[in-house]
């Protein structure tokens, strides 16, 4: 698969498909969907809770797969199966790990059924954007620990999440927010982005490009604050992203999307393809993407190389 044939829109490398997905679907429901919806490298994957250690799938009947290590290597083979049946495609097998999980814990076994991992930072303050930058800086060095040990690609997911649930989603819209005036060209200072977003957006850049870890440009977080009917908040989200993307921390496209079922029909998550191309961003900046398909081509068997890098241990 040719990097330079591609565009933003046609990579989601965070496409929830496995335990997660809509109990009357399958998985070539969701791949079809992807590519209908013009995906050609799509990264599948769930939490990773609801298959180890966790309470999320107790009492529950309408499962995929087991809640075990064992439901997990299943919807890895299942992804396996799917790959000849969609050779224009790339599918890759990348578990999400919460943040309450060390990368330390993440066993031999799971690493090794993946193509790369997403990785979930804790945001422990509702407050103090300095205990939440900590967080989120530690969370970038272990990352950075993990890829090294494991030879595992990852990157950091939806760094944004938890102050746009904050602050417009799980809790009443505070006046100040509703009141602010639009600023089509993003002109908000690092105060502001650190009072909206309770992150220091510089430090994590700098640590980010350090560190040579990526965060995800991702696109459920840009669906939620475009719900809330108010201009400035994403405006505000892009602003805080040109500001990491001027750091050099390299920016990723995921959709996040669970789903494509709604009552008007198909409905999901978008790869927010518009906010990468307002940050003048492309294809051809994003290092990470390029590692991932590096050694295939358009003649070359996508489901072999994919499933060489599984069983070789790393890219």
């Amino acid at each position: 698969m040719e990097i330079s044939k591609l565009h933003v829109h046609n990579v989601d490398l965070h496409y929830h498909a496995g335990q997660e997905r809509h109990h009357e679907t399958t998985l070539e429901d969701y791949v079809e969907h992807a590519r209908l919806s013009g995906r050609r490298v799509l990264g599948l994957t769930d939490h990773l809770g609801r298959y180890l250690g966790g309470n999320a799938s107790a009492g529950r009947n309408d499962l995929h797969y087991p809640a075990s290590l064992a439901g997990l290597e299943e919807y890895r083979r299942d992804v396996d199966r799917m790959q000849p049946l969609y050779p224009e495609l790339l599918l890759l097998f990348a578990p999400e790990v919460p943040p309450a999980t060390a990368l330390s814990e993440v066993p031999d076994t799971v690493t090794a059924l993946a193509d790369f991992f997403i990785i979930e930072a804790a945001f422990p303050s509702p407050s103090s954007p300095e205990q939440n930058t900590e967080a989120l800086v530690a969370r970038l060095r272990e990352t950075r620990e993990f890829t090294d040990r494991t030879g595992r690609p990852a990157f950091i997911a939806h760094p944004m999440r938890a102050a746009v649930n904050l602050r417009l989603i799980k809790h009443q819209v505070q006046p100040w927010v509703t009141e602010m005036p639009p600023r089509p060209g993003g002109e908000f200072t690092p105060g502001e982005l650190k009072e909206f977003f309770l992150l220091d957006f510089e430090r994590i850049g700098r640590a980010a490009a350090e560190l040579g870890v990526p965060l995800e440009l991702n696109g459920n977080t840009q669906y939620r604050v475009r719900s809330s009917n108010l201009p400035a908040p994403l405006q505000m989200l892009w602003s805080a992203l040109g500001v990491l993307n001027s750091l050099g921390c390299e920016l990723l496209p995921g959709s996040d999307q669970h789903g494509f079922r709604a009552g008007v029909g198909r409905i999901g998550m978008y790869v927010a393809a518009d906010c990468f191309h307002a940050l003048g961003i492309t294809i051809r900046d994003m290092p990470f993407l390029e590692d991932l398909l590096e050694g295939t081509s358009a003649e070359d068997s996508v489901s072999t190389q994919a499933g060489a890098r599984s069983r070789k241990g790393g890219p």
